[in-house]
């Protein structure tokens, strides 16, 4: 039987229109269904796996973190503890030593002390006997002879009706005990009983167990010594003062001059007097002074007179002294207490900031307007130039200000002197380095309870002066940032470029104004919510990390203290004011500075601290890691682990 024609083939399946129609396209289906649920549920499998392992991985980093956490807590409390215990030994041993010093001090003063009342006790006892022996009569008593002593002048005798006849001349030569009439003994008063002087006695001194002490000697004596004016004493002592001051000042010689300050001054004159002379001048002014009475002011009443010298410069924009003004004023502002110093800055600050001003500001035009580099080159500016010395301006400032560091009133007094405008000038990139460095180092003093940099008057009364103070604060912390970046170059254009050392110096003196603005609360809180400041600390300490590596033997160490600075500023502004600073709003204001940020605390964090990196604190690493605790999640904190684990970054 022939299936085919029936219909059917071997296996009993049905052929319809040339197409297969069996029971296996049925099964083909469900088996792709059942490969389906089963992916399915393999894929539910991996994602809870994946999730089992996410959560045993938070687990582990949140486990290490806690123990890291405990472990740095405890190396922190116990290198705290080993700190206090130094610092206490330290304080223990600087007292021990302070204590030893004065006692010999004082030793030493008291030993002077017991010379110089015996040797007055014995001059005013000389004075005394002097005294005495002028009062003593000349010729005899009443009751004695005639001639009772043979040193006496001889008078005219008498010839008296009854003699016996001896000649009284021969009685006195052959009596020369009895040269004055013994008068009857009284009770001799307390304190001034007859002694014999040791130095008058026939016989040596007897020998005692112990030697007399020259305080029961100085007491013995004192009772016979006279009153001494201590006015008078004091007198002396004020004229003396003014002797030494007036030698200092004649014997004085400006550096690399053989002449006097005062020999040099001859040779000099205002325009509008020729014919009288600055030394004369002064001259006239020392006479009188010379002939008042009070001898303590007279340093101050001179400098004065210097002072008024060099206002006149000013006034007639006359300069070709002014370096042997500045000279004089700072020998002798030298020798003078600091209460002197403070009292005169009213009449300094505004005379050295007129004078720095009249070379300062054509520079700073220059800088910012090419049209105004003709006057920068013109004769006239050369030769102020040549006259006026900025830098000696601004340390005869320094002067000042380091007089009034112990007294608030006048160093506010001071800082309302400076002009605004006088801080920006000297802070640009176009002034001299060593000006700048001078500048910066007169900062560091600004900080105050309530204020930074200049201040202006009326501070404390008009809001629109506190206004007004706020953006003159954000505008030099401003400028003082831009420093961190910025290089000076010299004005002159044949000039010898500074070298990375000056540039170094000048990086770490802008730090040091910013840590001193942490001293107070004001300023730290004005340089953490500055817009850029922050992100340009972080720029900086970026840098400063890449200078490691690029290795310079005379920049390496002032590198290393530039990173452990900026790092610690960065912490303390950060947690300080961590409820008023978005550090992440920060560092959004400068481009780059976020991720610079993390690279920068990484490098930190994870320091060896040998060869490149030696000299990088392990108080600058503890920083960085508790930066990093608080900005990165634990899954970064353990990925930065992960690769930090086994690579070091030396």
């Amino acid at each position: 039987m022939d299936y085919q024609d029936e219909g059917f083939d071997r296996q009993g399946h049905t052929f319809e229109g040339g197409n297969i129609t069996s029971n296996t396209q049925i099964n083909l289906a469900e088996m792709q269904q059942r490969i389906a649920e089963l992916e399915r549920e393999k894929e539910a499998l991996i994602k809870s796996n994946e999730d089992a392992k996410n959560t045993a991985l938070s687990k582990a980093g949140e486990i290490a973190i806690v123990r890291r956490n405990q472990e740095k807590s405890t190396k922190e409390y116990e290198r705290r503890i080993s700190v206090m215990q130094k610092l206490h030994a330290d304080a223990l041993s600087k007292q021990k030593s302070e204590l030893e010093n004065i006692k010999k001090e004082k030793e030493k003063m008291e030993t002077s002390n017991r010379f110089l009342e015996h040797d007055l006790v014995q001059e005013a006892g000389k004075a005394k006997a002097s005294r005495r022996l002028l009062r003593e009569p000349s010729g005899p008593r009443p009751g004695g002879s005639a001639n009772s002593s043979p040193a006496a002048t001889p008078k005219k005798h008498r010839t008296l009706p009854f003699r016996d006849g001896f000649d009284d001349e021969d009685l006195v030569m052959t009596s020369p005990s009895k040269t004055r009439e013994r008068t009857k003994a009284s009770t001799p008063r307390a304190g001034s009983k007859r002694k014999r002087p040791i130095e008058d006695s026939p016989s040596l001194e007897l020998p005692l167990s112990e030697p007399r002490s020259l305080p029961q000697l100085i007491r013995e004596e004192s009772q016979l010594a006279p009153d001494i004016d201590s006015n008078a004493l004091a007198r002396l002592s004020a004229e003396g003062r003014k002797f030494k001051f007036l030698q200092r000042l004649l014997t004085h010689r400006p550096p690399e001059q053989r002449e006097t300050i005062l020999e040099s001054l001859t040779k000099f004159a205002y325009p509008s007097d020729p014919n009288q002379s600055l030394a004369s001048r002064i001259y006239d002014q020392l006479t009188i002074l010379a002939v008042g009475k009070d001898h303590d002011d007279f340093p101050r009443k001179f400098i004065l007179v210097v002072i008024s010298l060099w206002r006149q410069c000013v006034a007639e924009r006359y300069f070709a002294p002014l370096y042997l003004i500045l000279d004089a004023l700072q020998f002798l502002l030298a020798y003078e207490p600091m209460a002197t110093r403070a009292s005169l800055v009213e009449d300094i600050t505004p005379l050295a900031i007129a004078t720095a001003d009249v070379v300062a500001i054509p520079i700073g035009r220059a800088s910012k307007n090419p049209t105004a580099a003709s006057n920068k080159d013109g004769p006239l500016h050369r030769q102020h130039c040549a006259e006026i010395d900025v830098y000696e301006c601004l340390l005869v400032l320094h002067t000042t200000v380091l007089s009034c560091v112990t007294s608030p009133t006048q160093l506010i007094t001071f800082w309302q002197l400076i002009s605004y405008d006088f801080i920006l000038l000297m802070l640009m990139s176009a002034q001299p380095l060593p000006q700048i460095m001078l500048m910066l180092r007169l900062l560091t003093t600004s900080p105050l309870f309530n204020t930074f940099g200049a201040i202006l008057p009326g501070l404390e009364t008009t809001p629109q002066q506190q206004h007004q103070q706020s953006v003159n604060e954000a505008n030099t912390i401003e400028r003082l940032t831009l420093l961190l970046h910025e290089t000076p170059k010299p004005a002159e254009e044949d000039a010898t470029p500074y070298s990375a050392l000056e540039i170094a110096e000048l990086r770490l003196a802008v730090l040091d104004v910013f840590a001193s603005m942490t001293l107070s609360p004001h300023a730290g809180r004005a340089l953490a919510l500055h817009r850029t400041a922050l992100a340009r600390l972080v720029r900086f300490l970026q840098d400063a990390i890449n200078a490691l590596y690029a290795y310079h033997l005379l920049t390496h160490n002032l590198t290393t203290r530039a990173v452990n600075l900026s790092i610690k500023l960065i912490f303390l502004l950060c947690t300080n004011f961590k409820e008023e600073v978005n550090i992440r709003e920060k560092l959004s204001a400068v481009p780059g500075a976020s991720h610079k940020f993390l690279v920068a605390l990484t490098r930190l964090a994870f320091s060896e601290q040998v060869c490149l990196e030696e000299g990088i604190e392990e108080e600058s690493g503890e920083m960085a890691h508790g930066l990093l605790d608080e900005c990165l999640s634990p899954e970064e904190g353990e990925a930065l682990l992960e690769v930090f684990s086994n690579v070091g970054s030396g």
